[in-house]
């Protein structure tokens, strides 16, 4: 079965919405180099395509919708697929997304006598620790995002992103940390990882 390529800013308007899974136009022109209006318009013609669901304001993808960022990824970003300097970077990134997977445990849980609890961010010392250990995870992924916008520079984004989430929780915003409804450092994160799996072709181990 033949499955459908996209155009590069239909691809990265889709993309966005993939990651999120749920979005409006203003929410997706924020991470790409769009008008809200023109990602409007880009969704309306993708819901015709059969790759979105747009109602109330936001839009939803289809099951249709990975094929086709599968297909057209594996066009535009071949010359990554084969950037040895950048996959050796990519190796070192899943050494840094364990990390950060237990720093984020550590934000959420602490042990109290032996037994995980929910963290009540009580302790500002403790807080203070898993901030500045996050704060290291996100400057080593520097050289990835480099490296993957010298390629696409959409992907330099994510360094605007991660930078604006990090001086929010430098100001006291700590819900910028791990907010699951918010741009925070795991939303973020998580968007990353997602959109590097796709961009190399990649499964997410389990």
């Amino acid at each position: 079965m033949t499955v459908t390529t996209l155009a590069k800013p239909d691809y990265d308007v889709l993309n966005v919405l993939a990651l999120k899974k749920m979005a409006g136009a203003p929410a997706i022109a924020a991470v790409v180099d769009l008008s809200a209006e023109d990602v409007s318009a880009r969704l309306d013609a993708l819901a015709a395509g059969g790759f979105a669901v747009v109602a109330g304001g936001a839009a939803l993808p289809t099951d249709s919708a990975e094929p086709a960022l599968a297909a057209t990824a594996s066009e535009i970003y071949a010359p990554v697929r084969t950037d040895a300097d950048l996959l050796g970077l990519v190796e070192q990134f899943e050494k840094t997304n364990a990390q950060l997977l237990t720093t984020m445990s550590a934000w959420q849980q602490v042990d109290v006598g032996g037994r995980k609890v929910a963290n009540d961010h009580t302790d500002a010392e403790y807080d203070e620790k898993i901030i500045s250990r996050l704060e290291r995870l996100v400057g080593r992924l520097d050289g990835l995002i480099d490296a993957l916008a010298r390629h696409d520079p959409r992907f330099a984004t994510y360094a605007t992103r991660f930078g604006a989430a990090l001086e929010g929780i430098d100001g006291g915003d700590h819900d910028l940390v791990s907010s699951p409804t918010g741009d925070s450092i795991h939303t973020v994160w998580f968007e990353f990882h997602e959109d590097l799996l796709r961009t190399l072709g990649r499964e997410r181990a389990e």
